[in-house]
């Protein structure tokens, strides 16, 4: 499996604070049945991490990963948080952003808690990221309390070519039962929709083993296993022509 939305990088933003704490976090996906991962940190107002800043961490991150004897591939990326359309675009076209897999492909992007600072153009913007041929993701929407309140707001999003991610945690109830219900409403009516973890740390982690089981008991397993067919497109997309990523020995016995 590929998770394509976790903090896994240590001391870069808010997710864990130690390497320690992030091999830890490494051996339970490893366990989970993850072996890609995409990085993203954080780029938003306060913690604003762009591709020469991600990059490095990202490599030093793999060798720390092939010391530790641990088999998990980890690619670079950001979410992107849009709080302000023209920077976004300034941003974009200075190709300053580490896109997931730092790749034009697919991007995760996240909008603000803050309802006031949705932006007014955010359609014309999904539509903008399409024509450069990318694909948006549209991070963890069922944990925004104005797209619960106002639905359409999500949905004229997607209609304009947004993909969504519904986090693990909202799914199994951890993010408490508005956002349950919302994730399992969306993925029962819309199609292109990817889970991830999320993950912070080993405290706010449930992996992705534990939605794809979620989503076959509850909405079936064809829909479990179209959304792991989808995550798998994405990660051939991205993992296309990657340099030099680390390779393991099976241990002996």
């Amino acid at each position: 499996m590929i998770d394509l939305h976790c903090h896994i990088l240590p001391g870069v933003d808010d997710g864990p604070t130690s390497l320690t704490e992030s091999l830890k976090l490494a051996r339970f996906f490893v366990d989970d049945g993850i072996n890609v991962v995409t990085a993203t940190p954080h780029c938003h107002s306060c913690i604003h991490l762009l591709r020469d800043d991600i990059l490095p961490h990202v490599a030093a991150y793999n060798r720390a990963l092939v010391a530790a004897g641990i088999p998990l591939t980890v690619l670079p990326g950001s979410e992107i948080q849009v709080y302000d359309s023209s920077l976004y675009r300034r941003e974009f076209d200075e190709d300053v952003y580490c896109h997931l897999g730092n790749r034009r492909t697919h991007t995760l992007l996240e909008f603000s808690w803050d309802a006031d600072k949705f932006p007014s153009d955010s359609v014309e913007l999904i539509e903008w990221i399409r024509s450069r041929e990318m694909t948006p993701i549209v991070a963890h929407p069922e944990r925004h309390f104005f797209f619960r309140d106002r639905p359409i707001l999500l949905q004229r999003l997607v209609d304009a070519g947004a993909w969504i991610q519904i986090t693990v945690d909202s799914l199994i109830g951890n993010f408490g039962p508005e956002a349950k219900a919302f994730g399992e409403q969306f993925l029962k009516t819309h199609h292109e929709a990817i889970i991830a973890s999320d993950a912070h740390n080993t405290r706010r982690c449930s992996g992705l083993s534990a939605g794809y089981s979620w989503v076959a008991v509850n909405l079936g397993s064809d829909r479990s296993r179209d959304l792991l067919d989808r995550a798998e497109r994405v990660r051939t997309s991205l993992m296309t022509e990657q340099i030099s990523l680390p390779t393991f020995k099976a241990k002996a016995g």
